[in-house]
């Protein structure tokens, strides 16, 4: 069971609602505690579901019919004064009002951080990668040994041979490497910084997913390109222009 105050945090943690010293914490708290991070990915998850039922309650409100069933109003006749009890149409009509007002809420409340309720690994990691600052992997200055070990670690999970030589991408400074899960598929997370401190991720998941070429795409000030091979896909993002992910990207997509 988790304890209140990790799932107050959390939650909060998921609608930006942290200021940057508690975010700080939380994030370093993340770093070393997979447990923890298992708990913000069900709390994700928990709340995409919500969402997902939500929208499938309005998908099967008959609200066309339902307002095409509501007899106009009579102008040549008075209006009721008061009424003893509401008609069943009413009633339906404004149950299916409220469901629209009850998905509308849910998504003010959780889309904005969320994104569609069907987001894809990728989505969680841009998700992440907004929460990340240059003083998120600052102290993180593993020697070869202990990268050695971190990347063992995420290699066993996700069926990679990772090594520092095979991850090393030159203009960046590798910081750790984290394992995470997203629907139950290990998902391994390679952090770097570039000269700035800025963080650079190189993320694989055991997905299956059938071979695909290297794709770039830009989103919301962030760069990356995903590509997929021997049943893994793969993500290299960072908040740089796109060339230079590009450029930066180029060795893990001959390597993998």
């Amino acid at each position: 069971m988790m304890p209140d105050d990790d799932k107050e945090r959390l939650a909060a943690l998921i609608d930006n609602e942290l200021d940057e010293d508690e975010k700080s914490v939380l994030l370093a708290r993340l770093a070393q505690d997979e447990a923890l991070r298992e708990r913000l990915e069900a709390l994700r998850q928990d709340r995409a579901r919500l969402v997902a039922s939500f929208d499938a309650l309005l998908d099967e409100a008959p609200l066309a019919r339902l307002r095409a069933a509501i007899p106009a109003a009579d102008p040549d006749l008075p209006p009721h004064p008061q009424r003893a009890s509401i008609g069943w149409l009413e009633l339906a009509a404004g149950i299916a009002i409220g469901l629209l007002l009850a998905g509308a809420a849910s998504w003010v409340g959780f889309g904005g951080v969320l994104g569609p309720a069907r987001e894809t690994w990728r989505d969680a990691v841009i998700e992440y990668m907004e929460l990340y600052t240059p003083d998120t992997f600052a102290l993180w200055n593993p020697d070869t040994a202990a990268q050695v070990r971190q990347l063992q670690a995420v290699s066993a999970k996700v069926g990679v041979d990772l090594t520092p030589d095979k991850v090393a991408v030159p203009g960046l400074r590798y910081r750790t490497a984290l394992n995470f899960s997203y629907e139950g598929e290990p998902l391994a997370e390679i952090a770097y910084t570039d000269a700035g401190g800025a963080p650079v991720l190189f993320c694989v998941i055991a997905n299956g997913k059938p071979r695909a070429p290297p794709k770039m795409v830009a989103r919301e000030g962030l760069s990356y390109v995903t590509w997929s091979r021997g049943g893994r896909s793969y993500m290299f993002v960072g908040r740089m222009p796109e060339q230079r992910v590009a450029e930066l990207a180029l060795p893990l997509t001959t390597r993998f």
